[in-house]
């Protein structure tokens, strides 16, 4: 697959779909071409100053509340679980997929792997007070 069939992937698994932490964000498709991964690039690339707080996390842990289904689950939360982890399969098979958490409180999330010298990926913000 290009970047470009993967961004366009990434934005119907993605559609109307929103990551919830203390409020919910959409989503969001991205794709850098010819980026090198690094916690330096994507500062730059989310106009960040570059001594903005960065941390990195796991594919799996990330996604790991949302990909969960609960007993206590309707059919909706079902569907948006399965939703999440479709989003993730297709992460996953970009090369060296990582996660970056930049700021702190209302956290910027960049989802993001390499497809030969392009980076594609999701951002979304995660609220934590």
């Amino acid at each position: 697959m290009t970047s470009k069939e993967i961004t366009d992937r990434l934005s119907t698994l993605s559609k109307d779909l929103l990551f919830p932490s203390e409020s919910e964000y959409p989503l969001e498709p991205f794709s850098w071409e010819s980026a090198t991964l690094s916690p330096e690039t994507i500062l730059e690339r989310s106009l960040q100053p570059l001594d903005t707080p960065i941390e990195s996390v796991t594919l799996e842990d990330f996604f790991a509340p949302v990909v969960t289904d609960q007993d206590w689950y309707d059919d909706e939360d079902r569907e948006i679980a399965q939703r999440f982890r479709d989003l993730q399969g297709l992460i996953a098979t970009l090369e060296n997929v990582q996660v970056f958490r930049v700021g702190t409180v209302e956290i910027d999330v960049y989802i993001v792997g390499a497809i030969g010298s392009d980076l594609v990926g999701l951002k979304t913000t995660v609220v934590e007070t």
